[in-house]
């Protein structure tokens, strides 16, 4: 019975994986589309959300997460948990949380290009590292 349990969860872990990821792909593309029409703050919006559904995946797929009884209710720092690749990624994006923060509620009116095209480009990375990277290697483990 124990046995059909854990397939079951693993078999939801790799669609809610799987899911996560579409998402963070149709969220680059927005980020990618807007920032070329020089909307700034909407592509950092949607570069931070595909990075966050991208770290939904690589949690969603993690065994250690899986286990826990008690999770930080932050996406980041549950990501920190998954593993040091993870946690350097955590540490990296969740840099980005103070400025969007401050362009979503205003108080920065603009959104410095080189910090919007440095989010985009390390989204990018981390996506494609968790597609073929410690992300999936976790799942199967």
């Amino acid at each position: 019975m124990s046995k059909i349990r854990h397939s079951a969860k693993a078999g939801t872990r790799s669609r809610s994986r799987e899911s996560f990821l579409e998402s963070a792909d149709a969220l680059l593309e927005q980020a990618l589309a807007a920032r070329a029409s020089q909307d700034l703050a909407t592509a950092l919006e949607y570069a931070y959300q595909a990075g966050l559904r991208t770290a939904g995946a690589r949690i969603a797929s993690s065994p250690v997460i899986a286990a826990r009884k008690r999770l930080p209710s932050g996406a980041w720092e549950q990501l920190a948990l998954v593993g040091a690749e993870s946690a350097a990624w955590a540490e990296k994006l969740g840099s980005f949380s103070r400025i969007r923060s401050r362009v979503a509620s205003g108080i920065e009116p603009h959104v410095p290009v080189d910090v919007l095209d440095e989010l985009i480009a390390l989204v990018q990375d981390f996506n494609a590292q968790t597609v073929g990277g410690e992300g999936h290697t976790a799942a199967a483990a």
